[in-house]
């Protein structure tokens, strides 16, 4: 990673409001570069696999669609990811378990989960 260039993030997010309301998070208060947005599991997977990156926060709920598909192509590139979501810690398969922030969630919470996933990878 370029040390003279924020962090970037994507993030798959469904409900706009939120995308754009945890764009203007990363961005403004976590120095994020929000590098792509994807709304449905087609998009999520495009930008998984292609988008350079330091960080993804993901719902796992894409339009009715889990996102799992996406979080593999995150995993096979390394990319430590955020689950965003309503989902319970119990409902996520093992294979899929990363630092949870359940909606709503606060920028604090938020993050210690992106620190969190981060230092994981880094260790």
């Amino acid at each position: 990673m370029n040390m003279t260039a924020a962090p970037r993030a994507i993030v798959f997010e469904d409900h706009s409001g939120l995308a754009s309301a945890l764009t203007d998070l990363l961005a403004e208060r976590l120095g994020y570069d929000v590098a792509a947005c994807a709304d449905c599991i087609e998009e999520a997977i495009r930008v998984a696999h292609v988008e350079p990156c330091d960080v993804a926060v993901v719902d796992l709920d894409l339009q009715g669609i889990m996102a799992y598909p996406a979080l593999d192509e995150l995993k096979r590139r390394g990319i430590p990811y955020v689950l965003a979501t309503g989902s319970m810690a119990v409902d996520i398969p093992h294979r899929y378990q990363a630092p949870l922030v359940c909606k709503p969630y606060s920028a604090h919470q938020l993050e210690n989960a992106i620190r969190e996933a981060s230092l994981a990878r880094a260790g």
